[in-house]
């Protein structure tokens, strides 16, 4: 005995969609972040590592870790073995040491929009820890919106840490972009470098 089950199409082809809220978009999109943090020193992404020179207007590609002698800022490109760039990470240098910092912009493989960013700062003489105090924050995006953003500020033992009691000697100011191309042109990496 067979049992043959089938679907009767709609005879109207151009009936209008409902967009369904997607409930777990905060856990969709922190997911394909942790995803892409676990994989980028993986054989699943490859990479580019560009950096500019202070008198430079544009950042060099490095090719066999051979460096310029002064550094301004590097910037890491991962890519899927197709060619997508997933991420774009900016580091700008501390020439004195007193300060780490590092932007980080997530990409969506299919439309190239952001999906989420990272801005990651360690630094000394905030005045409420003797040793160093490590800002995250992390914005999660969809459609061009911020959906969730997380904030934690901790010492190195991982403490947490009043901003209000804090100095910020090194906050520098910082913009998210909306897509790679934004990225890629505001650093000066042209488009031809995607591989």
């Amino acid at each position: 005995m067979a049992l043959f089950v089938g679907c009767k199409q709609n005879s109207s082809t151009n009936a209008p969609r409902e967009l369904v809220p997607e409930p777990d978009i905060r856990e969709r999109l922190s997911g394909q972040k942790a995803f892409i943090d676990s994989n980028r020193m993986s054989s699943l992404f490859k990479a580019k590592i560009y950096a500019k020179e202070p008198t430079a207007e544009t950042p060099t590609e490095v090719i066999n870790l051979k460096w310029p002698d002064v550094i301004d800022e590097v910037y890491n490109v991962w890519y899927t073995q197709s060619n997508h760039i997933v991420c774009i990470g900016a580091y700008p240098y501390s020439q004195s040491g007193d300060w780490d910092l590092g932007f980080t912009h997530y990409f969506d493989t299919t439309s190239g929009g952001t999906f989420a960013f990272e801005r990651n700062t360690s630094f000394y003489n905030s005045m409420c820890t003797d040793d160093l105090a490590i800002e995250q924050i992390v914005t999660y995006y969809a459609n061009d919106r911020l959906v969730d953003s997380t904030y934690v500020f901790t010492d190195v033992k991982g403490n947490n840490l009043t901003s209000d009691s804090c100095e910020f000697p090194y906050d520098f100011p910082y913009r998210v972009y909306t897509n790679v191309s934004d990225v890629l042109k505001a650093v000066g990496i042209e488009q031809k470098n995607k591989r």
